[in-house]
């Protein structure tokens, strides 16, 4: 009796153990693989574009802002301002110019009221030669040339000078007077201490400064361009009609 007592009471603890544990697998929560449905009012959003990775790259890396724009050159400012100037070119210009100076002058360089040798010379000859009596007599047509040299000293001023060829008398007076008046303590500047020029002259009829039209004499400024200078003047009419003397200098090497 006392066994069947012991055994019943071990079933029923048995029962209850199990009974409750069946109560707390009911009352916890289950899972549920499959979602429940909402309800309430439903929103139409449209789906988002898909973003490719370069521009998932750009979004992710920052632009960086815009440097200010680099001053273009103007036109004419630099060798390089024509778009057809290569970069060989522009670089052959300044050899090219430090390959030819400018001769460089000799004598009174620097010095106020200094003056070119040839360009003086030019511009003085009409003035001295003009008042010498003997181109009044002078044959028409060419009357002949001389050679020239003139040295200058380290200040400018002339140191000697020499006469050759075979010049008519009237151009050699010329010359001469011509000297005399450059020989006065005058300062000159040239391309070398020696100077070397080659003077024709000639003698024509002067049918505009002939003493019937008020102009009875004429005397040029002269002008040197290059290595080439020009100078005349005309006399009146005496014996005969009035005649214009033209000469020319040019610079020998």
């Amino acid at each position: 009796m006392l066994a069947f007592v012991v055994v019943s009471l071990g079933v029923h603890a048995t029962g209850a153990m199990m009974a409750l544990r069946h109560g707390e697998a009911v009352a916890a929560p289950a899972f549920e693989p499959t979602p429940q449905t909402l309800a309430g009012d439903t929103l139409d959003v449209e789906p988002a574009a898909p973003v490719s990775a370069d521009e998932d790259e750009d979004e992710a890396t920052p632009t960086p802002s815009p440097a200010a724009p680099a001053a273009v050159p103007r036109v004419g400012s630099g060798p390089l301002a024509h778009p057809h100037v290569t970069a060989a070119s522009a670089a052959s210009a300044p050899a090219a110019a430090a390959s030819s100076p400018p001769p460089a002058l000799f004598g009174a360089v620097g010095v106020r009221f200094a003056s070119d040798l040839a360009t003086t010379f030019t511009r003085a000859f009409p003035q001295a030669a003009s008042a010498d009596p003997l181109w009044s007599a002078a044959p028409f047509g060419a009357a002949s040339s001389a050679e020239l040299t003139l040295v200058l000293d380290d200040e400018g001023h002339l140191a000697r000078t020499t006469v050759s060829g075979s010049p008519s008398p009237a151009l050699r007076r010329g010359i001469d007077r011509t000297l005399a008046l450059l020989g006065t303590g005058r300062a000159f500047t040239a391309h070398g201490a020696v100077t070397r020029i080659r003077l024709s002259s000639r003698v024509s009829r002067d049918d505009v400064h002939d003493g019937l039209h008020g102009d009875v004499f004429a005397l040029s400024g002269g002008s040197f361009s290059g290595d080439v200078g020009n100078a005349f003047f005309a006399l009146p009419p005496a014996a005969g009609p009035g005649r214009r003397i033209d000469v020319e200098l040019r610079l020998l090497p």
